[in-house]
């Protein structure tokens, strides 16, 4: 049964973010929002999810930075459950999702990163207070065991447990990603599903990131655009993340720097002319308000049509 559920996350933030961190929160939040999906099955008994596919629904760029996903899951029942099913595993297997549930993966979302920075943090920089952090991942597990019905020391011991099983590099970047927006940023606060990581949690992160070193401008616009077709162009192998060009023949014609997320090897872009993939274009905006491509972010990698099969005649 295919179900759709929102995540939605918003970053209160005084000052200039700049567009590379808002692509890298953009890419972290989508795997995340991932990772979110497929616990639900450990924190729902009942629930089983066979696939999940992450899809950005809105960007917003001016203060608040705000981000909007849907994620499509491929639910099932589980045989041993099938005669006393909880009624969330109804609801989330039905036609229609109700309401109650739109922050659930969210709430989710939050908590794998909240936990996870915390492990960070105590791995990094052992003597760093933690308090606030712990004490905001609490009050999560207390939304989320609202949500799902269960006591908040199970739901804690689920994250912990599930989050054990990973390794600290499959999520490092995307844990980093996900704080990098805020953190540094005095009064600074991440809002969503209900619920937020508090201004006095985000203090007690040090900032992972590189520093920015775009300067801050009010003449910019950007737009995520999905499955966009991508016509690359020479580029320097000595500066191999940020040293490509490209155009996309449906958006633009001009010829313009194409930057590189992150979780893209550019080994694998080495004897590519085309590809196709998740932008987040950059656009100047003149004083008449018109907009001019100035670069393009590319975030994801998609995988390629599948050629069809030709029809065999009939012996």
């Amino acid at each position: 049964m295919d179900t759709l559920l929102p995540h939605q996350v918003r970053y209160d933030v005084n000052g200039h973010i700049s567009v590379a961190v808002v692509a890298e929160s953009l890419v972290a939040n989508g795997k995340l929002a991932m990772e979110a999906a497929f616990l639900l099955e450990a924190l729902i008994p009942g629930l089983g999810v066979e696939r999940a596919e992450v899809s950005v629904r809105r960007v917003t760029h001016e203060s608040p930075l705000q981000q909007a996903f849907v994620i499509a899951l491929v639910t099932v029942f589980q045989k041993n459950m099938e005669r006393d099913v909880p009624e969330i595993v109804t609801d989330l297997t039905g036609l229609v999702v109700p309401d109650r549930y739109h922050t659930l993966l969210t709430v989710i979302v939050m908590m794998i990163a909240i936990y996870r920075i915390s492990k960070t943090i105590e791995k990094l920089f052992p003597t760093r207070k933690t308090d606030k952090i712990e004490e905001n991942f609490k009050n999560l597990t207390i939304v989320a065991g609202d949500l799902i019905q269960l006591p908040p020391a199970q739901i804690e011991a689920t994250i912990r447990g599930r989050l054990a099983d990973k390794k600290q590099g499959q999520l490092s970047s995307a844990i980093r990603g996900f704080f990098a927006p805020a953190v540094g940023k005095e009064g600074a606060a991440i809002v969503g599903g209900g619920t937020e990581i508090t201004i006095s949690a985000l203090a007690q992160i040090p900032n992972l990131s590189a520093p920015e070193s775009e300067p801050p401008s009010d003449d910019i616009d950007t737009k995520f655009e999905n499955n966009q077709h991508i016509v690359i162009h020479a580029m320097d192998r000595d500066r191999s993340k940020y040293g490509w060009a490209g155009h996309i023949p449906k958006l633009f014609e001009e010829r313009v720097p194409m930057k590189l997320d992150k979780s893209i090897d550019p080994e694998s872009l080495f004897s590519k002319t085309e590809v196709d993939g998740d932008v987040l274009i950059v656009y100047d905006v003149d004083g008449d308000g018109s907009k001019t491509p100035a670069e393009f972010h590319l975030l994801r990698i998609g995988h390629p049509p599948k050629p069809k099969r030709k029809k065999t005649k009939a012996s």
